[in-house]
């Protein structure tokens, strides 16, 4: 294996440019995307690595916003940034933001359902964040979901519940345009109140 400031990534004959602009989805088996070194930000899904660019600065500050929220209004849990999240089935998930009921035994992946994730949007995994991860965080029996959009300065809490003995997820909170606060219960652990204008002040 060789990794180069920038130049290819070499992994048991998988090739790819490192770093890169666009998310790359690299076919690798389960065994050859454990070796990738630690700095190669890739996500594993039924025999697919995603490997994504470093987050730019304005995903990160949201990132920690959450965080210093989560902290404040649940302090009773975990709050972290970019931590493992291990789904239904042999999938690995990296959530921007992951809430915890306390620190799990592995030091990288979450194999317990955390109380939520948060995934704040951009350009390059956008239809990701959207599509793909809102069922695997349902299937994975995680509680809620909050799809944080920069670019429109909007917020979309899910909360799982059951619908005709079915996972499905409802809306527990909206906030956008001229609304720009609200609060959401996140069971028995507090409500947490959001002002859109801190989360996403630069």
């Amino acid at each position: 294996m060789s990794v180069l400031d920038r130049g290819v990534v070499d992994v048991a004959g998988v090739a790819f440019e490192w770093p890169s602009d666009v998310l790359q989805r690299i076919p690798m088996s389960f065994e050859e995307w454990e070796e990738l070194p630690e700095e190669v930000r890739a996500e594993w899904v039924d025999g697919v690595a995603l490997v994504s660019p470093p987050p730019a600065v304005r995903h990160q500050l949201v990132c920690k916003h959450l965080v210093a929220l989560f902290d404040r209004d649940l302090p009773g849990l975990v709050s972290v940034q970019e931590v493992g999240v291990r789904t239904a089935g042999r999938r690995f998930r990296i959530a921007d933001v992951t809430v915890m009921r306390e620190l799990p035994e592995d030091p990288v992946w979450v194999t317990e359902p955390p109380v939520l994730v948060a995934e704040v949007l951009s350009p390059r995994t956008r239809r990701e964040d959207q599509l793909r991860k809102t069922g695997e965080y349902l299937a994975a029996g995680i509680g809620q979901y909050w799809v944080v959009d920069p670019e429109h300065e909007e917020l979309t809490v899910l909360r799982a519940t059951r619908e005709d003995n079915v996972n499905v997820w409802e809306t527990a909170l909206e906030l956008g345009g001229e609304q720009r606060t609200g609060e959401v219960s996140v069971g028995e652990h507090g409500t947490v109140a959001v002002d859109l204008d801190t989360l996403f002040a630069l």
